[in-house]
C-alpha cells in the first residue's frame, strides 16, 4: 500500500485508508451550493442600492455641473440683457434728440427763408408796383384790387384794373408788355363793361419771369 501510494501519483489522493469515505468538493456539497447561493444573495440585494447609489450620484453631480453652467449663462443673459437695455435708452436718448435737432434745423431754415423774403421780395414787390402804378397812372387806369400769389415755380401778381375807356388798358397793356419785355409777362382774359358805372373792367395778370 505504501509502495502504491508513492508510486502512482495521479491516484494517491484518491486513497482512502478509512472506513471513512473522503468528504465532497466544498461545490459539490449542499450545504457549500447553499452558502454560495446565499452569497450571491447578498453581493446580488447590495449591487442594485449601491449602482442605483452610484447612478443617483453621477446625476446629481451632472445636476449640479448643469446647474452652475445655467447660473453662469444666466448672469451672462442678464448682463447682456441689461447691456441692450442701456444701448436702445442711448439710441432713443439719441434719435429723439436728432429729431429735436431737425425741427430746430428746419425752423431756423424757415425762418431764414422768411427774413430773406421780407429783405428781397418785398422791396421788390414794392419797386415793381410803383412802376407799374407810375405807368397805369400814365394811361389814366386806376386799380382796383392787387392780390399777389406764390407757387413752387411761379409768382404772379394779379391787378385789378378800371378805366372809361377799354382803349387805355388795352394801350397800357401793349406798353408794360414792351417795356419789361423778357423781366415780365403780361395778360389779360376780357374786359367787361359795367352799364350802371359806365366803366371799364379788366384784371391783369403779371407773371413774374
Amino acid at each position: 500500500m505504501h509502495l502504491y501510494t508513492t508510486t502512482n501519483t495521479e491516484e494517491k489522493y484518491e486513497c482512502n485508508f478509512t472506513t471513512y469515505h473522503r468528504p465532497p468538493n466544498f461545490v459539490k456539497r449542499e450545504s457549500g451550493r447553499v452558502i454560495l447561493l446565499a452569497i450571491a444573495s447578498v453581493v446580488l440585494a447590495f449591487i442594485y442600492p449601491i449602482s442605483y447609489w452610484t447612478l443617483t450620484y453621477a446625476q446629481s453631480v451632472q445636476y449640479n455641473l448643469l446647474e452652475e453652467a445655467y447660473k453662469e449663462v444666466h448672469n451672462t443673459k442678464i448682463t447682456r440683457e441689461a447691456i441692450i437695455k442701456n444701448k436702445e435708452a442711448d439710441r432713443h436718448k439719441t434719435s429723439t434728440l436728432l429729431d429735436q435737432e431737425k425741427q430746430d434745423y428746419i425752423e431756423k431754415k424757415n425762418t431764414l427763408i422768411k427774413i430773406h423774403d421780407v429783405k428781397v421780395n418785398y422791396p421788390m414787390k414794392a419797386d415793381l408796383l410803383y412802376k407799374l402804378s407810375k405807368d397805369i397812372n400814365r394811361y389814366k387806369v386806376k386799380l382796383e384790387t392787387i392780390l399777389y400769389s406764390e407757387q413752387e415755380t411761379t409768382k404772379e401778381l394779379k391787378l385789378g384794373l378800371v378805366s372809361s375807356n377799354d382803349k387805355k388798358i388795352t394801350d397800357l397793356i401793349k406798353y408794360l408788355t414792351k417795356t419789361y419785355e423778357g423781366k415780365f409777362s403780361f395778360s389779360i382774359e376780357e374786359i367787361s363793361y359795367m352799364e350802371e358805372s359806365k366803366l371799364y373792367f379788366g384784371e391783369l395778370k403779371v407773371n413774374l419771369l
